[in-house]
């Protein structure tokens, strides 16, 4: 039995060379559809315009124009790691989101510069809403500072969105000079 591990294993870690992303990105690419597998060039603007249209549906609660932002098999891991927190394929979005959102009044958000990185982006949000207190189920703020990890598969359109977040009581302002890169 070889002590290296097996290729599956490897870019499940992503750990990958070059060669083998590339060819995972042509699969991802494939199976998103021949519509949406044009080739393209991720540009920040791009990313800032999905997420702008993405908070924008999260401030309206619109999961129906939420779900039109991923792709028909797209992966929305809301926390990694936790299988009843990752979501396949729009409908499942829309369930996710529908639920999610229905107890939040008054988002507002901030968005930072993203970095890209061929079809891939990260950027991070901060986030603020009310949602009801778990004690008396009065309308308490909150702030959610996020950092989205996307995959895009055109400069409109993501099949992969992995959300790393932490949630304060409050509105709590970024630090100073945040957002900018």
């Amino acid at each position: 039995m070889s002590a290296l591990p097996d290729r599956r294993s490897v870019l499940r870690a992503g750990l990958a060379t070059a060669g083998t992303a590339a060819l995972a990105t042509a699969a991802t690419t494939a199976a998103a559809g021949p519509a949406e597998a044009r080739p393209f060039t991720l540009r920040p603007q791009d990313v800032s315009r999905w997420m702008t249209a993405y908070l924008k549906a999260w401030q309206t609660k619109d999961a129906d124009g939420v779900v039109q932002l991923f792709t028909r098999d797209a992966i929305y891991q809301a926390v990694p790691g936790l299988p009843d927190q990752m979501f396949h394929g729009r409908q499942e979005i829309h369930d996710y989101w529908t639920s999610v959102t229905a107890p939040q009044a008054g988002m507002t958000y901030l968005q930072g510069t993203p970095l890209v990185n061929g079809n891939q982006a990260d950027l991070e949000i901060w986030v603020y809403f009310q949602q009801p207190s778990e004690t008396d189920g009065t309308l308490q703020w909150v702030t959610l500072i996020e950092t989205n990890v996307l995959t895009f598969v055109s400069p409109a359109l993501v099949s992969r969105n992995i959300e790393y977040n932490r949630i304060l009581d409050g509105r709590v302002d970024p630090p100073a000079g945040w957002g900018r890169r």
